[in-house]
């Protein structure tokens, strides 16, 4: 083997090695900070305690140095107001803040015990949406418009309340439960929004998605007796599901659907034939996303007209796309 040829081999594997190490490196990289130092010993409590002795006058700043074991810089920094989170002790404080990690661990907990709890990926991008919208200052990545995994594993640290779990497939008869005590309680919510306000039948909307398939079952034919494979043409093999949103007040008025179809570009070939007033959307899946059931909300706001004078309820499921902050924020 000549010089030139074991030197790319031996190149190849210190390659091989580097990335192997750098790999290994990503697998254990650490998440959890070990104190490798003294610093911010002393605790929030004392820390607190000093600070106010000195502010009342009755131990010097060096006093408090010695006496709680507290570094003079820090309570000059804590003392001059330069300290936007006083618990962290050092520690990076969070994106949102305590207040509202609070807010939305409660909300977090709300939407799990009424069974439609969210995702982690559902958590990661409602972060990412207080953040922006708040103007918080984020290292979240625009691109992905959600919250990063780090954050969320921190989020949970900070809220040991919560937990990810594996939820027990329940359907929704039986979430329901249709029984008295479920149906009065129901009612109960629903009889102090109607008197919150002097609603009208065409003020009460209810909305739900279903899906339109592009293949039907075909009806019974008559064939040749005998024959082992009868078929009857349709639009496709596989079938096409295209999502209809449909809105209907308790007087009975519909509004005019909205169609989401399956494909990259819209146009308006597709919508040929449909209601009048009706709109088009398009979706990677042919289903609602987050989105387009923002659009449905100006196209029935269009519609409907609702105002601060004349509030209208809207009925919604709880579909992970009715549960945005953009959805939300609009309503």
């Amino acid at each position: 083997m000549c010089f030139k040829s074991y030197f790319k081999i031996s190149f190849c594997a210190l390659l091989l090695h580097v990335e192997h190490a750098y790999m290994m490196c990503v697998a254990v990289m650490v998440r959890v900070y070990k104190r490798k130092t003294s610093r911010g010993s002393y605790g929030i409590e004392q820390l607190t305690l000093a600070l106010e002795k000195v502010k009342a006058g009755e131990i010097s700043k060096r006093q408090a140095e010695v006496v709680y074991r507290i570094p003079r810089k820090t309570l000059n920094r804590h003392l001059r107001k330069c300290v936007l989170n006083p618990g962290q002790l050092g520690r990076y404080s969070s994106v949102l803040g305590a207040e509202v990690e609070n807010i939305l661990a409660e909300h977090i907990v709300t939407m799990q015990q009424m069974m439609f709890g969210f995702s982690t990926n559902d958590v990661r991008k409602l972060a990412f949406d207080i953040a922006e919208q708040n103007h918080f200052p984020h290292p979240f990545k625009k691109e992905a418009k959600k919250a990063g995994k780090d954050w969320l594993s921190g989020f949970l640290k900070r809220h040991p309340q919560i937990s990810i779990r594996n939820p027990e497939p329940t359907s929704i008869s039986r979430a329901v439960s249709f029984n008295k005590a479920n149906i009065d309680r129901f009612f109960a919510i629903y009889k102090s929004e109607l008197d919150k306000g002097d609603f009208t039948a065409k003020q009460v909307w209810n909305v739900d998605e279903t899906g339109i398939t592009a293949v039907h079952k075909p009806c019974k034919i008559l064939a040749k007796r005998g024959a082992k494979q009868v078929g009857r043409i349709t639009s496709g093999e596989k079938g096409v599901t295209t999502t209809a949103i449909c809105a209907v007040n308790a007087a009975g008025d519909y509004l005019p659907p909205m169609l989401i179809f399956k494909r990259k570009r819209m146009t308006d070939l597709l919508m040929k034939g449909a209601p009048p007033g009706s709109v088009g959307a398009c979706s990677e899946n042919g289903w609602v996303t987050t989105e387009l059931f923002l659009k449905w909300l100006h196209h029935f706001a269009a519609w409907v007209k609702p105002s601060v004078s004349e509030k209208v309820i809207l009925l919604v499921d709880g579909h992970a796309s009715h549960k945005s902050l953009e959805a939300i924020n609009f309503a």
